[in-house]
């Protein structure tokens, strides 16, 4: 039988969604976003009607591209959706074709964003790990043909290894017969869809993907990227079939919580987790976690975790303002909380906040960190941060020389770019 493009199951999709949809308009009034563009103001039911024509009949709208464009996951739509059906994956159709209308017209913003990403990556991870560790965390399991569990990385964290080393001694730790699958090589294909508009690219990249995942004939493919969780759980759920689970790491560790809870040591302190709720359960697995930690008491901050799933580029990095305000009410409040320590989720979000640690009193850190360290684990150091802390390009070159000679970087130009390497 042959197989189904992702064309066609996208399309299949469009049409099974805008069939369902009533336009009623209530994603539109709560979608937090909306007051960070031209579109406040508007009337719900005109915009949804033009997503459906989008959808149905390829039918353009300027305020549909707006709209899209500026969707950062948050599922806010889902939840309030009186037909139950989902309108951020409505709006995830809407962005492929958005972005692949721009890249016919030559006008894509998000153009070249792999190559740009691909190269950040590389260089970010020549200045923090060795080529050795690099090529164990992107499939080169040479004595390992077959695996119980899959850790899948995706393509990010890698900019933040102290997390990814956190995560295998927490598998170590419960003797979890695993390999470690990620890197640009295996991307997911969000990228191509969603940022190029791409979608042949985006079949052969997630197709390719998932057959890597399978030849290790895992029963549990473990997410860590929220984007690869929406790309693979939502978006594209059902083009391909699988013989394995796509689970998250966390919810793999709070299933087996009571096998590290007898190795646990007090943590006298005050946390605040910077959270992202967006119907995916991460917080609410991190917040049963770190709450497990002897002597360690968890606030709530007042911020907006319903704006986002995240703080990276599919999230609330698509529309600054939003970002900026919701960082700035989140740090304040932790710091009129008087918190020890602000946890963040995933790397995006500790990328964007690791270099506010020098200007508020407490530490800020990946919930990996602290479980770790709570489970008297290998402490990483948080190069990233401390790049980010240093504020300066040239005491950065002189602390990663080790790093940049082992893999060959060259320093001009390292030094040219790294000021968006650590922004």
């Amino acid at each position: 039988m042959e197989l189904k493009t992702l064309e066609a199951y996208l399309d299949e999709e469009a049409q099974d969604l805008t069939s369902k949809c009533t336009k009623c308009g209530k994603c539109f009034e709560v979608c937090p976003m909306i007051n960070f563009t031209p579109l406040k103001g508007r009337e719900s039911v005109p915009v949804v009607t033009d997503l459906v024509n989008l959808l149905r009949d390829g039918v353009w709208s300027d305020a549909v591209g707006t709209w899209a464009q500026a969707c950062t996951g948050s599922g806010e739509c889902i939840t309030h959706c009186p037909e139950h059906i989902n309108p951020r994956k409505m709006l995830s159709l809407a962005i492929v074709k958005t972005r692949r209308r721009q890249s016919a017209q030559g006008n894509n913003p998000a153009a070249g964003f792999y190559k740009r990403m691909s190269q950040t990556i590389h260089l970010l991870v020549g200045l923090q790990m060795m080529p050795e560790r690099y090529r164990g965390l992107t499939g080169r399991h040479a004595d390992k043909k077959e695996a119980e569990v899959v850790f899948y990385l995706g393509c990010n964290v890698l900019r933040t290894p102290h997390i990814v080393f956190n995560v295998l001694d927490l598998l170590d730790a419960l003797e979890a017969n695993y390999v470690v699958l990620g890197g640009v090589s295996n991307c997911c294909g969000i990228i191509h869809l969603k940022f190029h508009g791409d979608v042949d690219g985006a079949d052969r990249v997630t197709e390719g993907t998932l057959d890597k995942l399978g030849a290790y004939r895992p029963k549990t493919v473990l997410h860590w990227c929220p984007s690869c969780v929406l790309h693979f759980g939502e978006t594209t759920a059902g083009f391909r079939s699988v013989d394995f689970e796509f689970q998250h790491v966390t919810r793999f560790l709070v299933e087996r919580l009571e096998r590290l809870r007898p190795r646990m040591r007090p943590v006298g302190q005050l946390a605040a987790i910077h959270r992202h709720d967006a119907g995916l359960g991460v917080a609410e697995d991190v917040e049963t976690l770190l709450g497990a930690i002897p002597g360690l008491k968890l606030v709530h901050l007042e911020d907006e975790a319903r704006w986002a799933y995240t703080c990276g580029p599919l999230g609330l990095n698509l529309v600054p303002d939003a970002k900026k305000a919701l960082h700035q009410r989140m740090l304040e409040s932790a710091r009129d909380k008087g918190v020890d320590m602000l946890v963040n989720l995933y790397h995006s979000c500790h990328r964007d906040l690791a270099g506010f640690e020098g200007e508020y009193p407490f530490r800020i850190l990946n919930w990996t960190s602290l479980l770790c360290e709570a489970l008297g684990l290998e402490s990483h150091e948080d190069r990233f941060k401390r790049y980010r802390l240093l504020k300066d390009v040239q005491a950065v070159l002189e602390d990663a020389q080790e790093f940049i000679r082992a893999n060959r970087l060259d320093p001009k130009v390292v030094e040219e770019i790294l000021p968006n390497l650590l922004n």
